[in-house]
């Protein structure tokens, strides 16, 4: 066995010093002029944040600054590099929004590499994604593994976990700051699948390069040839396809696609949804083909910056999969607000905004109404507009992605009599927004508005629990007689789903520390609560329920987001969403046990 092995090498590096001075017969006919794509243009993933672009891992070595700044990262003095202990590595810490360094105290090594099997890639709740991303990034004290691994074993789950979310941003934070030494071949791949899809051609062929000299795996080997095909080497290119049908590297898809690229075939072939890996998306941008139908497919979460891009995809179908990505954390919302800009329009539509939006649930609709909104000049109009794409946020299941949306223009309206009835409204937007001290100045004014408006004073009641649950005592203090109030107004409209609502309110409420009564919980969901409260039983509810009570943060919060992947919370009963408030707000993250409450309670009553 080990002879094999060893003649196979050595026919490779025999193969690979002929490369470099041998010509093979070419496969393909007539050279190209050139196949050279333009230079890569800033990607909207890019965009989103203001990223270091270095790359570290194309340093033979860290410099001195970054190593010291490694190392008071981590808080650890060290006398090299490899002392460090490089799972521990992250972005961020308890002063700039991580976690606890200890997080994981308390959870074993085996739990952990356990856990890290189950992670979630897609999270219906920005709450969420902000925990999974805070999760994965934190500088934090992982318990060592009894073995080392050259692919940095949490470290590189960790880094893999954010591509497949979609998380490019993040995931580039990450890996910057990994020393080179501790870049093992499945990170090396990585970068190198993130470069394809971001279209940063130089930095995937550069890292391709230095890979290829080490390994004999058919990854680099297909990434190097389809390097010298951008640079119209095409004697290097027949070699290397040549090398590859003598490994037995019968990738059909890739050899259509070097084709395409020499633009010397006109035959076509069927590539689908499920089949696209970051170099055959990199293969067709550069051979100006467009990514494959989708027909009825949703692509992964890392695809769909790629075909919101990809100028042969339909605007409604763009306009769709830039709402999910958003929903999903993969694109933010300053790129939806683009996507919606782009659409080209005629003037009827945009003066029939309103009415459109009014008869179809539909992201044209919702594209039209934001456009017609960026138009109107008074603040009365856009109040107006902003008020009904909230209403229809809250109808689809999108309220959280249109009150960001809307951010920038509802922060130019100032509280003011005029306006007296959009303030309810504006308060819960300011409230899913987070910010205080408008919330605060526009629930002034609904307070002084609903004592001479019964619309404004219905509205004002049936948001308050919102705006209590998120904010506590900051905006409205205690009041038993405003939820009396919101229970008269939500049980008129379907009593057994105001019922479920309430007991999921009062629930929510106690594990928050609110301080509602036996009393009102009587008047609220009467006295046979308990029974519609029992807990269910379902696969990681034990887990949960031990990790929270023992204060294993790290341990809770994966379990919970490991529960949540593709799900949405109005799937969940009852008793499971309280479980979740409960086990985050026993961690002593009460202001995010309020946001997941805010969020919970928004997606049952809207």
């Amino acid at each position: 066995m080990r002879s094999a092995l060893n003649k196979v090498q050595y026919i490779v590096i025999s193969l690979g010093i002929l490369y470099s001075i041998v010509i093979s017969p070419r496969i393909l006919a007539d050279t190209p002029t050139s196949l050279i794509p333009n230079k890569p243009a800033k990607t909207a993933i890019e965009k989103q944040e203001n990223k270091i672009t270095t790359d570290i891992g194309l340093q033979e070595q860290p410099n001195t600054k970054e190593t010291t700044t490694l190392r008071e990262r981590m808080g650890i003095e060290v006398s090299s590099l490899r002392d460090i202990d490089v799972e521990s590595i992250g972005t961020i810490d308890l002063s700039t929004g991580g976690f606890k360094k200890d997080m994981w105290g308390g959870t074993s090594r085996e739990t952990i590499e356990n856990l890290f099997k189950f992670l979630p890639t897609q999270l219906h709740s920005r709450n969420l994604q902000s925990l999974y991303k805070r999760l994965l990034l934190t500088t934090a004290e992982i318990p060592s593994a009894e073995e080392d691994s050259e692919e940095t074993g949490l470290l590189f789950k960790r880094a893999q976990a954010l591509f497949r979310s979609g998380y490019l941003v993040e995931f580039e934070k990450l890996t910057e700051i990994i020393p080179h030494e501790y870049h093992g071949e499945q990170l090396a791949k990585l970068r190198t699948d993130a470069a394809f899809l971001q279209n940063e051609m130089d930095k995937a062929c550069d890292i391709t390069s230095r890979w290829f000299e080490k390994s004999s795996s058919q990854y680099w080997q297909k990434s190097l040839i389809f390097c010298d095909a951008l640079d119209s080497n095409w004697d290097k290119v027949d070699f290397g396809l040549n090398l590859l049908l003598e490994l037995d590297g019968g990738d059909e898809i890739f050899f259509n696609l070097i084709q395409k690229l020499s633009e010397r075939v006109d035959g076509t072939f069927e590539l689908t949804v499920d089949k696209l890996k970051p170099l055959y998306v990199a293969m067709l941008r550069a051979s100006k083909h467009e990514l494959p139908k989708l027909d009825s497919e949703i692509p992964s979460a890392w695809l769909l910056p790629n075909y919101i891009q990809d100028p042969g995809v339909e605007h409604s179908i763009r306009l769709s999969l830039a709402e999910r990505a958003a929903k999903l954390g993969v694109i933010d919302i300053q790129t939806l607000s683009e996507v919606y800009r782009s659409a080209e329009l005629n003037e009827n539509e945009i003066e029939n905004a309103i009415s459109i939006a009014l008869n179809e649930e539909t992201p044209r609709a919702r594209m039209l109404l934001y456009r017609a909104t960026l138009r109107h000049e008074s603040n009365f109009g856009k109040a107006q507009a902003i008020q009904r794409a909230q209403s229809i946020g809250q109808e689809n299941k999108l309220f959280p992605e249109m009150a960001e949306l809307y951010t920038p223009i509802f922060d130019q309206i100032q509280p003011g009599s005029e306006l007296g009835w959009f303030a309810p409204d504006a308060t819960l937007l300011h409230t899913a927004n987070f910010d205080l001290e408008q919330a605060r100045s526009w629930s002034s004014l609904a307070i002084r508005e609903a004592n001479m408006d019964q619309n404004v004073l219905a509205t004002t009641y049936s948001y308050w629990p919102l705006i209590r649950i998120m904010w506590g005592d900051e905006v409205f203090k205690w009041n038993d007689d405003r939820m009396r109030n919101w229970w008269q107004i939500i049980k008129k409209t379907n009593l057994n789903k105001a019922r479920e609502s309430a007991t999921l309110l009062y629930h929510l409420m106690h594990v928050l520390g609110d301080p509602i009564s036996p009393s009102l919980q009587a008047a609220l969901i009467g006295p046979n609560a308990g029974n519609r409260a029992k807990k269910t039983i379902f696969d990681n509810q034990f887990s949960i329920e031990t990790a929270a009570n023992a204060g294993n943060l790290a341990e809770t919060i994966t379990l919970i987001l490991i529960s949540l992947d593709k799900t949405d919370f109005t799937a969940l009963p009852t008793s499971e969403l309280i479980l979740i408030v409960d086990s985050v707000n026993k961690l002593g993250l009460h202001e995010e046990a309020r946001k997941l409450a805010f969020e919970i309670m928004v997606s049952q009553l809207f």
